[in-house]
């Protein structure tokens, strides 16, 4: 093999090794409509360029008998196992079990959720034609969550929520009247303890 043949052969397995580990890692954290389709398309072409590149080079190995002439290979089993180790601990940040977890009160096209996690962890999701999350820590005292950050997208306005029990009376196929339901709100409040109320609410599911 010529010398500027692994040279090529190493600068391409680079190039497509970046751009496979940046669009995987970049969707760890976003994932929009058509993603699937783009990042199979992006895997396939990497799988076919890495095993042509494993094949050229055991061919000029075979004659050569020299173990420089794998050195592309190299490139790419580095780029596939870092991205491997990457993903990984990326999704480790999700590993604790869930607390509780609460969802928006209207859910249509745009809607948003926040795990809780006993690890004081929590993440939230995003959507609208796809979703982005969102990780941090919170504390919680009596009914008072607080929450590392006070501005989230458009979803959280304050680092304070509030957990309230309500109850709503319906009656049959959901006429007010007869039957009593209870349920939890989280609401955001401000720094002296009042409802934000033009802030998102959400109905708290208890996992215990």
């Amino acid at each position: 093999m010529t010398a500027s043949n692994k040279i090529f052969r190493s600068g391409l397995i680079t190039v497509i090794g970046l751009i496979t580990c940046y669009n995987f890692i970049k969707h760890v954290d976003r994932w929009f409509v058509f993603d699937s389709v783009i990042l199979l398309i992006i895997a396939t072409i990497a799988i076919i360029i890495f095993l042509w590149t494993i094949y050229k080079d055991r061919k000029d190995y075979s004659e050569s008998k020299k173990l420089i002439d794998f050195i592309p290979t190299f490139i790419g089993s580095g780029f596939l196992f870092g991205l491997l180790i990457t993903i990984f601990f990326l999704y480790q940040r999700d590993s604790s079990p869930s607390k509780f977890y609460c969802v928006t009160k209207i859910i249509d096209f745009n809607g948003a959720a926040i795990d809780f996690r006993e690890d004081g962890t929590y993440k939230l999701s995003s959507w609208c034609m796809g979703t982005d999350y969102y990780r941090g820590t919170y504390t919680m005292k009596d009914s008072i969550i607080t929450l590392d950050k006070s501005e989230i997208e458009k979803v959280i306005e304050s680092n304070r929520l509030v957990v309230r029990p309500e109850m709503e009376i319906y009656g049959k196929d959901g006429i007010r009247g007869k039957d009593t339901v209870y349920h939890k709100s989280v609401y955001q409040i401000d720094k002296n303890g009042n409802v934000i109320d033009t802030a998102i609410d959400f109905i708290l599911i208890d996992n215990k």
